[in-house]
Order: C-alpha cells, then structure tokens, then sequence
C-alpha cells in the first residue's frame, strides 16, 4: 500500500513498510534532476544578460532547499580537447560558478557527453568541480576511478553514489562508438556498465563494496532510448541488478523525458528524470526528491518543472504541473502491474 498527495505541483507518496523506529531515524533529502547542459544556448544567454547564474535563477529555491542535490552533467566544463568526430559534442566551459551556486554536491559524468573533448578534458572537469566541492561519479582517470563511489555524510546517514553508463551507438553520419569512451585499467573514461553477465556481476559487485561503506547506495544509471516513455530492456536489467546487490535507488537519464517510478524487492527505480536544464524542444520536466534514511528510501515527491526554449527552469504553474503529475502517474502505473 502506499499513500498518494496531489498539492500543489508535488506528488508526495510514502512508501509504507516502515516501522516508527525507523521513521524516528534521522533523515536526508536528496534532490534529483535530469539532464544538465548549460552550453549553447544558456552560455549565449548568460553572457548576453551578464549574468553567470541565468540557467538556474528561477529554480535555484528548488535545488537549495534539499539536504543533498545531484545532477547529471552532460556537456563537459573545460576548455581542453579538440571535439570528437559527432554529431552534438557539447561543451560549457564557463558553468562551474552557476552549479556551485545552484547548490549540486553530487554530479554525475557517466554519460555519453563526458568525453566530448577526449580524456584531457574530462580529468580537467573533474578536477574543477572537486576543487569546487561538488562531487563526481561515473567517470575516471581509469576504470577503477570511474567505478569508485561517492561517499557523503548528512544527517548521521552515510550515502554512497554510483554512476554509470550503457547508450546506444550514434548513427549517421558519424557512427560514434559510446562503448569506447570507457575508462580501462590505463585510459580516462567514463563507467561502462555492459548488460552481459559479466557486466552485471561487476555492477553487482561495486553497489556491495559501496554498500560495506554506506548505509545507503544510490545509482546512477544512464540508459535508454532517446524520447521513449517506457525503459527499454537494458534499463530494466542493469536497474534491477543494483537494488538486488543492495542499492536503494536507481536514477535514470539519458531519454530526455519522463519516465515512471518502478517499486522493487524493497527499492525504488526512476527510469529517467528527463531533462532539466537543456535547451531542446523538450518543454516540461520534473526533480525527484527523496527522503531517506539509513533504512533506505522512505518516500518521494515529484516537482515539476517548465523548460524555455533556451533550456532555463522554472516550477510549473498548478495546471502545467498536474498534467505533468498525471502522466508520471499513468507510466508509473503501468511499470507496477
């Protein structure tokens, strides 16, 4: 059973099977978005307003108001690289002051625009934002840093992130391997969780390991089919494997739209959050807040948001918002059956 409140543009729903002891423990909330690329268009309008902060203004309440918020980051801030051979290599060099301002502590990089700008540029990423505070996961000098978590202490709960990516191939005209933008025991790269049986096993053995470390594991999964409303089966495989290796969560990206929330053997599974700050024809969205202790996920609220033609946020007006609640209902619905 669970319980369902429509206020206001949040749906709030409890998960029901805690006992009060557990609801007496400590607390975090952790706020979730989707897709973030603040290059292109929002660098231009930065600039053209003079204002570094312009992606965020309007949502930057949002995002402040959790214990704890992350992102998926998917263009690359550097300056470094030559572009590599594809269709949309995305770049925003000049983004770090309006993250750090927006308030993300985890971002994660296991994404298939980490290493737009080759290996230089993505090291050279990550660095800027550790020195800025802000967490990375997904991504490495090698593979064993891109598969390491991302421990954060609020709260008195300890929460372990992970990140990870399985895309597609790029089609014409350039036909961009993805796969091979994996970290390896000696090259940078990003997280590259394979959906075979061995991939899985290395998926399943990283979410224990950060388990031994945490009381909680988050993951961050990258996957799916660009514009589809449903998880495709790599998104249900390599998902499902986390919260049977001891994960809490996983959080989903790469679609661009919304998907459902799935309950699973005692987790949660966000397919994906769609996108955020992105300036795609893609005009409504949502955040995810989570509530969580060290017992795991206790419950969660969607936030809806209204993305402008230049990819900047804003909460969605109560009509916007219920229709968008309403459809996160219906996909929902239909991955609990």
């Amino acid at each position: 059973m669970r319980q369902l409140a429509l206020l206001l543009g949040a749906l709030v729903i409890a998960l029901a099977g805690g006992s009060g002891r557990a609801q007496a423990q400590p607390s975090v909330t952790i706020l979730f978005t989707g897709d973030l690329m603040l290059g292109r268009s929002l660098e231009e309008a930065a600039r053209a307003n003079n204002d570094p902060l312009f992606a965020f203004r309007r949502v930057a309440e949002l995002l402040q108001s959790a214990d704890l918020t992350v992102g998926n980051l998917e263009c690359v801030l550097s300056e470094l690289g030559a572009p590599a051979r594809k269709r949309y290599p995305l770049r925003c060099a000049a983004a770090l002051e309006a993250l750090r301002w927006a308030g993300f502590d985890v971002l994660s990089l296991a994404n298939n625009h980490a290493m737009d700008f080759g290996g230089e540029a993505l090291l050279d990423m990550i660095a800027r934002l550790n020195n800025a505070g802000i967490a990375t996961v997904g991504a490495g000098a090698n593979s064993h840093a891109a598969r390491t978590p991302a421990v954060v202490l609020r709260n008195g709960v300890r929460i372990a992130f992970l990140g990870y990516v399985n895309v597609p191939q790029d089609g014409a005209p350039f036909f961009f391997r993805n796969d091979l933008t994996a970290a390896t025991q000696t090259s940078a790269g990003v997280a590259w969780a394979s959906a075979d049986s061995q991939g899985v096993a290395m998926l399943q053995a990283d979410v224990r390991a950060a388990r031994a470390l945490a009381d909680v594991v988050i993951v961050l999964l990258h996957a799916g089919i660009e514009y589809a409303r449903a998880p495709n089966e790599v998104q249900r495989l390599l998902a499902q494997a986390a919260i049977e290796a001891g994960a809490a969560a996983v959080i989903g990206a790469h679609p661009h739209v919304l998907q459902g929330v799935q309950r699973y053997k005692g987790g949660i599974i966000a397919y994906s959050l769609g996108n955020f700050v992105f300036d795609m024809t893609v005009d409504t969205s949502a955040a995810l807040r989570l509530s969580v202790t060290a017992n795991g996920v206790q419950g969660y609220e969607w936030l809806p948001v209204v993305i402008s033609p230049l990819g900047q946020p804003r909460p969605a007006a109560p009509e916007q918002a219920a229709r968008i609640l309403a459809a996160l209902e219906r996909l929902s619905g239909q991955l609990n059956r």
